[in-house]
């Protein structure tokens, strides 16, 4: 008798069994390369985009802070000078007498220019970055008059929002890596200018009249014009160059920047005005002495 082979069994041994080929899986690599380079070309762009959404929500908490204090007449945001490395001052006269040049810098700062000079309180801080644009100040062509001075005020800032990886680095509670530390590259840092301009009355189009305005020198307008990176350039600690991303904020306040009066360490029962270096004025001040400015504390 012939046994019986179940039909199944015989297909199965002798079907064939398909695979994909060498050209099949050669085009499938193909596209998935084409579609891989594609992706990583989009990656760097949506990188730069996050970074720059970063710095931008980073920048747009510091300059409110900064605007509160100029605006509201603050005194008390000691704190504010371990982020502040370096103020510059520059007063350009109308007269024709040189302009002058001053530079400050914060009390971290460990290694600065020989011809910067400290500023060692919030107080001092604000009262430098608070001075209006415009000032009536004595020139060395005019010792004794007046005359009109254009002020320019650069503050380089360390970010005072974000995470810790974008500050300066704390090595104890009470100090913060100084200026000098190479390791302060990791600190995020930009460039401020200030502006603080009060409105005047204004002019009407074909008149040399000027029109009362019911808000002459009564409000004044604050600008901070906000440019970021700031990038190590060299070896030198106090070198940089700015990058290219700019902004600006703006607000307006129902005073006017006035000279700040208070006491001196040197005489605490003297109330009157303040120059720099933090002390009372001379009866007839130099184009050497700078006032300290603030608006009144309060305003909106």
């Amino acid at each position: 008798m012939i046994p019986l082979v179940h039909p199944v069994s015989v297909r199965g041994r002798t079907g064939r069994r398909s695979a994909f080929t060498l050209i099949e899986i050669a085009l499938c690599i193909a596209i998935v390369s084409i579609a891989m380079v594609a992706i990583i070309g989009v990656l760097p762009t949506g990188l730069n985009v996050q970074r720059q959404n970063r710095e931008e929500a980073m920048l747009t908490q510091d300059a409110e802070l900064l605007l509160n204090a100029i605006r509201s007449g603050q005194v008390g945001l000691q704190d504010l000078v371990n982020f502040a490395d370096r103020v510059t001052l520059v007063r350009d006269y109308r007269d024709g007498s040189p302009s002058r040049t001053n530079y400050f810098h914060g009390p971290l700062v460990v290694t600065p220019p020989a011809d910067s000079q400290p500023f060692g309180d919030a107080f001092q801080l604000l009262g430098l970055i608070s001075r209006p644009r415009y000032t009536r100040e004595v020139s060395a062509n005019n010792p004794n008059s007046a005359v009109v001075v254009t002020n320019t005020i650069h503050l380089e800032m360390r970010t005072l929002s974000g995470s810790m990886a974008n500050q300066p680095i704390i090595r104890s509670s009470g100090y913060r890596t100084p200026g000098s530390d190479p390791r302060i590259d990791f600190a995020f840092r930009y460039l401020v200018t200030i502006e603080t301009v009060a409105r005047q009355a204004y002019r009407v189009p074909g008149d040399l009249q000027r029109v009362p305005d019911t808000t002459d020198n009564a409000v004044s307008e604050i600008r901070l014009t906000l440019e970021w990176p700031l990038i190590r350039n060299g070896p030198n600690p106090n070198q940089y160059r700015i990058g290219f991303n700019r902004r600006e904020f703006r607000t307006e306040v129902l005073s006017i920047p006035v000279v700040q009066q208070g006491n001196v360490p040197q005489s605490a029962d003297y109330y009157g005005p303040i120059v720099y270096p933090f002390r009372a004025p001379p009866t007839r001040p130099t184009p050497s002495e700078i006032y300290y400015f603030r608006m009144k504390p309060g305003t909106l």
